[in-house]
C-alpha cells in the first residue's frame, strides 16, 4: 500500500471498529438510564428554542437561571439536530480517531499511533492504577469508556478531550470548551505542558485567548465566581489550605520531569508529563483528599488517553530496535487477545445499549402528570425525577440542574436542607419561602434512583396527596408569601407585586410598572427578586451577557478573516 495512504487506512479501520462496537446506539430513542445526565441534555435540546444565540432566561431549573449556566451547549445543540444517542455514538467513534490523529501528527509514526488508538478503544488502563472498584487485572478489559457514555454522564467530557486532540488551534479549544467545562481545564493543562516541552508559549497563549473570547458568552467572568461559590459547598470540590500544597506538588513534578527528560523526543516528554499530571490529580484526592480542581476523580478520562500514549510509545522505543521477525511475532501475539476483547466489548454494548419505552418510567409518568394537572406550579422534585422532568415536560422546578452552575448558593443550601430535614413543618416553611407549590417525594420502594430524602414518610400527615404511584407521591404545598407569576415567555413574566417573586435575581432583569415606567428591583435573603409594585419583568441578559456576545462575534469574524488577509498579502507569480 502507498505509504501516504497507509495512515488513512489506519484511520478508517479505527473508525469502523468503534462504530461496529456501538452500532445499535444509532437506532434508539431512549436508553432508560435514570441516574445519568442524559435527561439534562434532552431537556435543553427540547426547550432551548433560539437560546443559543441571544440572552435568554431558563426558568425550568433551580428557580431560574441564565441559559448559559444550564450546561455547556455543544452536546444539547447537536442532540437537538441529530438526536442524543446519535451524538453519543459518533462521540464514541470520534475519540479513538482523534487520539490516532494526535499521535500520528506529533510522532509521525502512523503504525504505532494506530496501535495506541486500538489499545485506547479496547482497554481501560486507569483501572489498574486508580480502579473504580477493587484492584484486579480483569479491570483492564472493562468497557469503561462505553459505560461512562451510556450509563453516566461523560459524553461531553470525552467529546471535549477528543476536540483538544485535533490540534492546538483556536477553533479546537473553543469547541472543546463548548462541549464541556472539562474542555477548559483540559485545554489549560495541555497548553501548559506543550509550552514546557516546545517553548511555543506565544502560539499557546494566542490560541487559548482566542478560544476563550469566542466561548465567553457561555463562560462569562461571573460564572467563575459562581463555580467557586458552589464548589465550597461540597467537600470533593472545595478549595482548602491543602489545595495549595497539592498545586505546588504537581508544579514541582512538572518541573522535575521537564528538567530530567530534555534529551528525549518532545512527543515522548509530552506524553510523560501529561500522564504524570493527570495521574497526580485523582491520586492526591484518593490518597490524601487533596484537590485543587473541582471533581478531581473525573480526570481519569484524561489520564486514560495519556497512559495509553505513554505505554505504547514506550514499547515503540524498544520494538523499533528489534528485528522485523520479532516485531511480527509480537503483533501476532496480541492479535488473539485483541479479537477476544472486541467480542467482549460488543457483548457489553448489546447488553447496555438498547431502546426502552420512556412511558414505563416513574420519571416520565410523574413529569407528564404535572404537565397536565399542575403546569403552572413550581415543583420541588428529587433525584432522577428532577433530572428527567424537563425532558418530558415544561414544568418549572426548584431542583433539576447541574449543581456546579446553580445560580445561588442559597438555592443549593435550601435544597439540601429540605432533603435532610426530618421536621415536616420546617421543610414546608422552607419550600414556601421560594414559591414551591408541589413537592415530589420518593419513598424507599420508589423506582426513583437517588432517593435523597432523609425521612420521606414525614409529609404524609402534613400535606395533601395529589398523585401517588410506586411509593412516589406528589403533595400540594400551601402557597407561601411569594407573589403569583404569569409567564408570557421565558424572558417576560408578570409578577403580581409588591412582594417576593419566586425567581432568582440577576442583573439582567428589568421591571416596568403598568404605565411602562421602570420599577426598582431588590432581592431577598434567598436571592429572589423583590418588587415594589405589580410589574412586567423583562430579561435582557444584562451588560455582561451583551458584551460577551459582541466580543465573541468580533473575535470569530477576526479569526475567520485573518487567513484570507494573509493569503491576499502573499506575492503572486505571473
Amino acid at each position: 500500500m502507498n505509504r501516504r495512504a497507509l495512515p488513512w487506512a489506519y484511520a478508517i479501520a479505527i473508525l469502523w471498529l468503534n462504530l461496529y462496537l456501538v452500532r445499535q446506539i444509532f437506532a434508539i430513542d431512549f436508553s432508560a438510564q435514570p441516574q445519568s445526565m442524559h435527561g439534562y441534555w434532552l431537556a435543553i435540546a427540547h426547550l432551548a428554542d433560539d437560546h443559543w444565540w441571544s440572552p435568554h432566561w431558563w426558568p425550568y431549573w433551580y428557580g431560574g437561571m441564565p441559559f448559559e449556566l444550564t450546561y455547556a451547549p455543544l452536546v444539547p445543540w447537536l442532540a437537538r439536530h441529530l438526536g442524543l444517542y446519535v451524538v453519543m455514538g459518533l462521540g464514541l467513534a470520534f475519540g479513538p480517531l482523534a487520539l490516532f490523529w494526535f499521535a500520528w501528527r506529533l510522532t509521525e509514526k502512523p503504525g504505532w499511533s494506530f496501535i495506541a488508538a486500538l489499545v485506547y478503544s479496547l482497554t481501560a488502563p486507569t483501572e489498574l492504577l486508580l480502579p473504580d472498584g477493587a484492584f484486579a487485572w480483569a479491570h483492564l478489559a472493562d468497557a469503561r469508556r462505553l459505560y461512562l457514555h451510556f450509563v453516566w454522564d461523560e459524553a461531553p467530557h470525552y467529546l471535549a478531550l477528543s476536540l483538544l486532540l485535533l490540534g492546538w488551534r483556536w477553533w479546537a479549544i473553543a469547541l472543546a470548551a463548548l462541549a464541556s467545562a472539562f474542555g477548559v481545564t483540559g485545554a489549560a493543562i495541555l497548553g501548559l505542558c506543550w509550552t514546557i516541552v516546545s517553548g511555543q508559549w506565544k502560539k499557546v497563549a494566542v490560541a487559548g485567548l482566542l478560544g476563550y473570547l469566542i466561548v465567553c458568552p457561555f463562560y462569562p467572568p461571573s460564572l467563575f465566581r459562581i463555580l467557586s461559590a458552589n464548589a465550597a459547598l461540597y467537600p470533593e470540590s472545595a478549595w482548602t489550605a491543602q489545595s495549595w500544597w497539592g498545586l505546588a506538588a504537581v508544579a514541582a513534578l512538572i518541573a522535575l520531569l521537564a528538567l530530567t527528560t530534555r534529551r528525549l523526543p518532545n512527543y515522548y516528554r509530552l506524553f510523560l508529563i501529561l500522564a504524570a499530571v493527570f495521574a497526580a490529580i485523582p491520586w492526591l484526592e484518593v490518597r490524601w483528599g487533596i484537590h485543587f480542581l473541582q471533581q478531581p476523580l473525573r480526570y481519569k478520562i484524561e489520564l486514560e488517553f495519556a497512559l495509553v500514549l505513554l505505554a505504547v510509545f514506550s514499547v515503540a522505543f524498544l520494538a523499533d530496535r528489534a528485528p522485523v521477525w520479532l516485531r511480527i511475532a509480537l503483533a501476532l501475539a496480541v492479535l488473539w487477545p485483541a479479537t477476544h476483547q472486541i467480542v467482549h466489548l460488543r457483548r457489553f454494548s448489546k447488553d447496555v445499549v438498547h431502546s426502552s419505552n420512556p412511558t414505563t418510567t416513574i420519571e416520565y409518568r410523574a413529569a407528564r402528570w404535572m404537565q397536565q394537572d399542575i403546569p403552572d406550579k413550581i415543583v420541588f422534585a428529587p433525584g432522577s425525577i428532577a433530572q428527567w422532568m424537563n425532558a418530558f415536560s415544561s414544568v418549572h422546578q426548584y431542583t433539576g440542574g447541574s449543581y456546579p452552575t446553580a445560580p445561588t448558593t442559597m438555592q443549593q443550601t435550601l435544597m439540601n436542607s429540605v432533603f435532610a430535614e426530618t421536621n415536616p413543618d420546617r421543610a414546608v416553611a422552607m419550600l414556601q419561602q421560594v414559591g414551591v407549590e408541589a413537592l415530589v417525594v420518593s419513598g424507599k420502594a420508589s423506582p426513583e434512583f437517588w432517593k435523597p430524602y432523609a425521612k420521606p414518610t414525614q409529609f404524609a400527615d402534613r400535606l395533601t396527596v395529589l398523585w401517588e404511584e410506586q411509593d412516589t407521591r406528589i403533595y400540594a404545598v400551601p402557597r407561601g408569601p411569594t407573589v403569583p407569576l404569569t409567564w408570557q415567555d421565558n424572558n417576560h413574566v408578570y409578577a403580581a407585586g409588591p412582594g417576593t417573586a419566586p425567581i432568582n435575581w440577576h442583573p439582567g432583569w428589568r421591571a416596568f410598572n403598568a404605565n411602562g415606567q421602570p420599577s426598582p428591583l431588590t432581592k431577598d435573603p434567598q436571592g429572589q427578586i423583590v418588587t415594589a409594585e405589580p410589574v412586567l419583568l423583562v430579561y435582557d441578559g444584562g451588560t455582561e451577557a451583551k458584551l460577551c456576545r459582541l466580543i465573541s462575534v468580533l473575535t470569530l469574524l477576526g479569526c475567520l478573516a485573518w487567513p484570507l488577509r494573509r493569503r491576499r498579502r502573499l506575492p503572486v507569480d505571473h
